[in-house]
């Protein structure tokens, strides 16, 4: 089984991608108090998060913030990679057996570790990162552009670090690690082969936010990014937090 096919690889960009979260390097979605964000390789590099080593591929988040196209077509370093994660992450700290909320669609040709989800796993409860699963486009079978670990018992469960190589399905990986969990870090979906993809629909965990959460969205000039659900913009920073109140 090859769910990963750069492991060394990915040690480095994950870090990199740690901090690409960290520092929210995209535009806020719309309407949303917890975006969606992407991270690349040309970004990273040019801010410097690369430590000296280039990097290419390009991450463009769609209109709507569902979603990206991950593009990493023309190759520029040995590690190019493009993806996407949300700001914080609403699973932090929960048993395998409470995430029930992990999918998204695409369209490109599926290799053997791109696009995938990158799920960080804690083993022992201190909330830090022991080891990452992923789950692959490659290794979900459903012939419709889908990755749903929890309705798609084809969908492989790789990882390394851990005691064995992965698990054939997401109900037998959460019955053998009854005691593993989500770590403190954001889950991503990350390409990093050459090829050309989009991603949308993309669930890391539930993304439900609150009055407050919205209006604090509409503050700092944050209005100028959003729109209603009717795709209309916003006078002013008054008239998105009216509409957060009353819904007009």
């Amino acid at each position: 089984m090859q769910a990963l096919k750069h492991p060394a690889r990915f040690l480095t960009i994950l870090a990199i991608v740690l901090s690409a979260a960290l520092l929210g390097n995209s535009g806020m979605a719309a309407a949303a108090a917890n975006p969606l964000l992407c991270f690349d390789g040309t970004t990273d590099t040019a801010n410097g998060q690369t430590g000296g080593v280039t990097y290419g591929g390009h991450c463009t988040l769609n209109a709507t913030g569902t979603g990206a196209t991950l593009d990493n077509s023309v190759p520029v370093g040995s590690g190019d990679y493009s993806g996407v994660n949300f700001a914080t992450s609403s699973l932090s700290g929960k048993p395998l057996s409470q995430v029930t909320d992990l999918s998204f669609t695409y369209t490109g040709v599926a290799t053997a570790g791109s696009p995938r989800i990158s799920l960080p796993i804690d083993t022992n409860g201190d909330g830090t990162t022991d080891f990452y699963a992923f789950i692959g486009a490659f290794y979900c079978n459903n012939g419709a552009g889908l990755v749903d670990p929890m309705n798609d018992t084809t969908c492989t469960i790789f990882y390394t670090g851990g005691p064995v190589a992965g698990e054939p399905n997401w109900a037998t990986f959460v019955a053998d690690h009854p005691g593993w969990s989500v770590s403190d870090s954001v889950p991503f979906i990350i390409a990093d082969d050459p090829g050309l993809w989009t991603v949308d629909n993309v669930h890391l965990g539930p993304t439900t936010t609150t009055g407050n959460d919205k209006k604090d969205a509409c503050k700092n000039g944050g209005w100028a990014t959003m729109t209603r659900t009717d795709g209309s913009s916003f006078k002013n920073q008054g008239d998105c937090i009216q509409w957060v109140n009353t819904g007009k």
